[in-house]
């Protein structure tokens, strides 16, 4: 089942601003998120040419948290802290991401097995697409 959506990123992560690389989640269905970003230059990493593309692995896992929080709520639990184990297949085909334009992140489980998981996630930029395998934990205590 997929729910289009626009709701406040910051209601479903465990971060807080200058930290925070997403501004909605647009899209969740029962085994993804898909969120979105504008480039600012009140961004953590931002310079005059916009943010480095290296802060892709950033974008994503907050997606992934996005979606691990999403799902959290239906338990009536809070976002909870988890971890970026690795990444595999990353390629970044330029430096930056311009200011002013917006990205789309898509994070899709592939994996999930007590707390340990796996997700393909891509960017969505102009005529590009950043993709790459992160694997992530989420303590079952907290």
């Amino acid at each position: 089942m997929t729910q289009a959506i626009q709701m406040n990123a910051l209601d479903f992560i465990p971060h807080e601003k200058p930290m925070v690389f997403i501004d909605h989640i647009l899209e969740i269905g029962d085994n993804f998120a898909v969120a979105e970003l504008l480039i600012h230059s009140d961004l953590m990493f931002c310079d005059s040419q916009g943010l480095p593309t290296w802060a892709s692995i950033e974008l994503m896992a907050q997606t992934i948290s996005a979606y691990a929080g999403l799902q959290g709520k239906k338990n009536k639990q809070p976002p909870k802290i988890g971890f970026l184990l690795g990444t595999r297949k990353l390629h970044l085909p330029f430096e930056y991401f311009e200011l002013g334009k917006t990205l789309r992140i898509k994070a899709e489980q592939q994996y999930l097995h007590e707390g340990l998981g796996q997700f393909a996630c891509e960017i969505q930029y102009e005529n590009h697409t950043i993709s790459a395998m992160l694997n992530v934990y989420e303590p079952t205590e907290q």
